[in-house]
């Protein structure tokens, strides 16, 4: 059957015209987009994460996230990342949905990548989060063991420490918080991408809390899938503008439970949200993205009825938003031999958008609390119908230097809540050592 299963699967993706790199007609513009960004690859550059891998003439090519398309190197390479993040959060949050808070902290993700060939590389690190004035010292420590396998064009799996290339997987804000990534930055589990001309999806489970007997709690994870469906055209009188049109399916579950804890509390719980709707952009090279985005939400609690412990059974949101979007760059052509490739000096980016909330006994596992029906502070505070208007700018230099400010202002409470973050990184690959791999007689 699983036989069976797996075969389907690859016919289906050879159908629906899989690319070998999964970048042909779909470049991202930045790792800051909510998704994948749908740019026209005459004018933007290419960049992907984490690392990339085409062979050509027994020679394997790696394109990094930033600093060009491709950069040579031998077979059999090993990698050096040492991706340093320092950032400063203040989240001013005051309705009664959730509380602020202001962190000064660090993230320190040492990692050598081992790559083997064009399909299958493996990575080893560590993981260290730290945050200013903590008596912890360090609030995590954790291994990255991660292997990244390509058994055919379009699909790349993931098995151990998931890649995080993508801010909260692409999910919107109502299923996935982006203070997320300030106390949840590290997840584990197995992942699945995979792309064609028209669509890209991602697939993962996030295993956060394993239970062996007697464990004083209970196994917790998240199932999430994460689709994207576009398609592009130019006008005649129009050669340098694109339109894209596409529709975003979203799927998590957030389940909690297990038999063999000593939780006395024997709540089953899974939550169910879904997202899908409709995306239009216009995108040129010189005035950059516009885009009118206007997913719908539902939520639904699939747990038992005597283990019903939300507010809500089910319900419901719909948040339209405007996004504008550039990026500008500064780029000079390389040559190695046959292989053209394109270095990117210098890079800046700004995504805005305003948006308007609402909200009907809407619940998410994993999203945030200001856009829910129900307080995480306070448990016996709820409001089933939530009316927010939102606003957000990001600014992003090189992939170093990143400003973002976040607003919500609540039509209900007549009150605004707001956080802003800056972060500096350092996230480069270095090659410290190549072998190259003989051949067979």
């Amino acid at each position: 059957m699983r036989k069976s299963v797996l075969l389907v699967l690859v016919a289906l993706l050879h159908f629906l015209n899989v690319e070998a790199d999964g970048q042909d007609s779909m470049a991202a513009c930045s790792v800051h987009m909510r998704g994948w960004a749908f740019v026209d690859d005459e004018h933007y550059p290419r960049i992907i994460q984490p690392v990339d891998t085409f062979v050509v003439n027994d020679e394997t090519f790696v394109r990094y996230i930033h600093g060009g398309d491709r950069a040579g190197c031998k077979r059999l390479t090993l990698l050096f990342n040492p991706n340093v993040t320092t950032f400063v959060r203040d989240a001013e949050y005051f309705l009664p949905y959730t509380k602020g808070y202001s962190a000064l902290g660090f993230f320190l993700k040492p990692t050598f990548t081992y790559i083997h060939d064009e399909r299958l590389s493996a990575s080893v690190g560590l993981h260290l989060l730290g945050i200013a004035g903590d008596h912890k010292r360090l609030r995590e420590v954790s291994p990255i063991v991660r292997i990244e396998y390509r058994p055919v064009k379009g699909i790349r799996i993931v098995g151990g420490t998931l890649s995080d290339e993508r801010i909260g997987h692409g999910l919107y804000q109502p299923m996935y918080d982006y203070d997320r990534l300030f106390y949840a930055n590290k997840e584990d589990g197995l992942q699945v991408f995979a792309y064609t001309k028209h669509w890209q999806s991602e697939m993962w489970c996030n295993w956060e809390d394993f239970i062996v007997v007697d464990s004083p709690w209970q196994e917790k994870f998240t199932f999430g899938w994460v689709n994207t469906i576009a398609t592009s055209f130019k006008p005649d009188n129009h050669k340098d503008v694109r339109h894209w049109i596409g529709i975003p399916i979203h799927l998590m579950m957030n389940h909690r439970g297990g038999q063999i804890d000593a939780v006395q509390d024997t709540c089953i719980e899974t939550l169910a949200n879904v997202a899908t709707g409709l995306f239009y952009s216009i995108n040129t090279p010189k005035s950059g993205s516009f885009r009118v985005d206007l997913p719908v939400f539902g939520f639904s609690n699939r747990s038992d009825e005597h283990h019903i412990h939300t507010h809500f059974k089910k319900g419901w949101g719909i948040y339209p938003q405007l996004v504008y979007s550039k990026c500008w760059f500064s780029s000079r052509e390389l040559s190695k031999g046959e292989i053209d490739y394109t270095v990117h000096e210098k890079r800046r980016y700004l995504d805005a958008n305003i948006g308007y909330w609402y909200g009907d006994g809407f619940i998410s596992g994993r999203g945030s609390y200001l856009f829910q029906s129900r307080s995480y502070f306070d448990d016996s505070f709820e409001r089933r119908y939530r009316h927010m208007l939102t606003a957000e700018v990001a600014y992003d230099l090189n992939d170093v230097m990143l400003f973002r400010f976040q607003a919500y202002y609540d039509l209900d409470e007549s009150s605004v809540d707001y956080a802003a973050t800056f972060a500096l990184r350092f996230d480069r690959r270095f090659k410290v050592h190549s072998w190259v791999k003989e051949k067979k007689e």
